[in-house]
């Protein structure tokens, strides 16, 4: 009988100790978790669970991580959207998914899917070990000794699926790897929101803009464009595009001194030329209204009012009192409105960037390639994604192919 220890008891550690149990009747799994098992999957896609997205080319799949891409394509050959829909159907969850691709089960309940692993887990002999934290473990000849206490537990295969945090590396699954000879990359936040150097979107805390086209731009080069919705919050702005931005910069070195620079430009597919010229004709056509309900048009009043008292400009003028240098400031404002962002949103990072360096782990079988024996699976990996059910996708794949391998291997 081979001994199987997982090492963290995530949606990847799962999936990887269910496929493997369902692969063979010659091996004991289990589950060692420092806290309740499973649980983290809880507050998903606000508690509903993002399960993937309806992204059927698996290598338009991979394009969705800035890390991890190249590496992924083995895995999503063999287990991608598609397989992973069929795998839930299979073991007795339904799926539903919406216009924007996420797919979602339709309990809109993230503990429909917790229940289901460890269920299956209990069905199938996995022993979960909740409330376990690993002292550290030994590589001895062909075997491996894990340390909950003093007297360690013998294992034959190990899988560490401890997820990402860059904030705590000491004592978690960086570590063990990093002690049996891996190298883990630097670890940074990502899918965060941001923190602006201007103190004004606070005052627009809950603001929705939808369809915004944003450009960042670092030391003068553009380095991230994404078009979406915005949302404004109490230390500055959030939402999808902004999520997507943060994970192509997390390792960019702004700050308040060298910040980011964001441009939103409120109306897409226009150029200030171009914007310009329908300006002044919607200002000829609307020659007695009030400048602010002209601009509400185009973006939330609140957000124009005040953009338009930061710049002096009078609110209730009519177009023809508006001067030629006030109509450029417009302009720039609903084309290319710049923030400075000095830091990531503190505590709102959704994944972490970086991980166990990816030329070490073989992308066939999520085995080590410096530990025979030794397997990873999930975000402990330098695999990150964007929002959209992308994240749990790569937990799903590197766990059922670590599984079926160290079921067989």
């Amino acid at each position: 009988m081979i001994r199987i220890a997982v090492i963290g008891g995530g949606p990847a550690g799962f999936m990887a100790a269910v496929s493997a149990a369902e692969a063979s009747n010659n091996i004991e799994i289990e589950i060692f978790d420092k806290a309740e098992p499973f649980k983290t999957i809880l507050y998903t896609g606000g508690g509903r669970c993002n399960i993937t997205n309806a992204t059927f080319d698996h290598k338009k799949l991979a394009s969705n991580y800035p890390r991890g891409e190249k590496f992924l394509y083995s895995a999503f050959s063999r287990f991608a959207a598609r397989e992973t829909i069929d795998w839930f159907n299979s073991h007795g969850i339904e799926l539903y998914t919406q216009d924007d691709c996420r797919i979602f089960p339709k309990s809109n309940d993230a503990n429909t899917i917790r229940e289901m692993f460890l269920n299956k887990a209990r069905e199938l002999g996995i022993k979960i070990r909740s409330h376990s934290s690993i002292l550290k473990i030994e590589q001895r000849q062909d075997k491996f000794y894990i340390y909950v206490g003093k007297n360690p537990i013998i294992f034959d295969k190990v899988v560490i699926s401890t997820g990402g945090n860059y904030r705590k590396v000491e004592g978690s699954g960086y570590e063990f790897t990093k002690n049996m000879g891996h190298n883990i990359t630097e670890l940074k936040p990502a899918l965060t929101a941001f923190v602006t150097k201007e103190k004004w979107p606070s005052n627009l805390a809950g603001v929705t803009i939808q369809d915004v086209e944003i450009s960042a731009v670092f030391k003068g080069k553009v380095v991230a464009k994404d078009r979406g919705d915005l949302l404004f919050t109490h230390k500055g702005v959030s939402g999808p595009s902004i999520f997507k931005i943060s994970s192509y910069c997390a390792f960019l070195d702004y700050s308040e001194s060298e910040p980011l620079i964001l441009n939103f430009n409120f109306v897409p597919d226009k150029k200030s030329e171009d914007f310009e010229k329908e300006l002044l004709k919607v200002f000829d056509e609307n020659s007695k209204k009030n400048l602010v309900n002209i601009l509400s048009d185009y973006v939330p009043r609140s957000l124009i009012s005040m953009l338009l008292d930061i710049n002096l400009i009078t609110q209730d003028k009519k177009p023809s009192q508006i001067t030629k240098e006030e109509r450029k400031k417009i302009i720039k404002l609903l084309t290319a409105l710049a923030l400075s962002v000095k830091t990531p949103a503190p505590e709102g990072e959704m994944v972490t960037a970086g991980g166990i360096n990816l030329d070490e782990v073989n992308p066939k079988t999520m085995e080590s390639k410096i530990v025979k024996n030794l397997y990873f699976c999930g975000e402990v990996l330098n695999i990150d994604g964007f929002t959209g059910g992308f994240n749990l996708q790569a937990a799903w794949s590197t766990g059922y192919i670590a599984g079926i391998n160290i079921s067989t291997g």
